[in-house]
């Protein structure tokens, strides 16, 4: 089964178009592993009235992919090691249904700690053959 998982990406401290820069390189490191799809979000519904297409977050990827601990684990150590060479390192909110974790300041630590209870709650575990 496929779940679809949401990455915003923030930085105070980045101009749009470096943010622009920094997530066209993680929609091309996430294109590299196992998933079914990495796409730029919507910003949002079109205000009332809007006859174009509504344009989208540039700091926010969709990437759909199996609901497995071993690939959610393997996207979230990619986001991980992106987010460790980016300077200034950004924010990371990872979302699933509603449930979210944020990465932005915390120690290596907690942030393995959050992410490991994040894929716990939304990883299936495949059977073994």
């Amino acid at each position: 089964m496929d779940t679809t998982m949401q990455i915003h990406v923030s930085s105070d401290d980045t101009h749009a178009e470096d943010l622009a820069d920094l997530i066209a390189a993680l929609h091309n490191e996430l294109l590299q592993l196992d998933v079914a799809e990495v796409r730029p979000l919507r910003a949002g519904p079109p205000p009332a009235g809007a006859r174009a297409e509504w344009g989208i977050d540039l700091g926010s990827l969709a990437v759909v992919a199996d609901a497995s601990v071993e690939t959610l684990s393997r996207i979230v150590r990619s986001l991980r090691a992106w987010r460790d060479r980016a300077e200034p390192r950004p924010s990371i909110r990872l979302e699933i249904g509603g449930d979210v974790v944020e990465i932005s300041e915390a120690s290596a630590e907690q942030a393995e700690q959050s992410l490991q209870l994040f894929l716990q709650r939304h990883g299936t575990v495949r059977e073994q053959r």
